[in-house]
């Protein structure tokens, strides 16, 4: 195999940062993300899916007018 000219090196080096760089950010956004009390999910037995809506509650009607359709 040929040795890497200068500038191929430089390249490398810059793609090899730049990984190095998004795997450091996406730990610590995910470390962020853990630690903050706001963001655990609620426990649940499996039974029911943990969805919320804050615009529709199944237990009224649907209204196409107040929802904008």
């Amino acid at each position: 195999m040929n040795p890497l000219t200068p500038l191929q090196s430089l390249a490398f080096l810059c793609i090899v940062l730049a990984i190095v760089a998004c795997i450091l950010w996406i730990a610590r956004e995910i470390s962020t993300q853990s630690r903050s009390p706001g963001t655990q999910r609620p426990a649940t037995d499996g039974s029911t899916p943990v969805v919320r809506s804050e615009v529709h509650r199944p237990n009224e009607p649907y209204d196409h007018e107040k929802h904008g359709l």
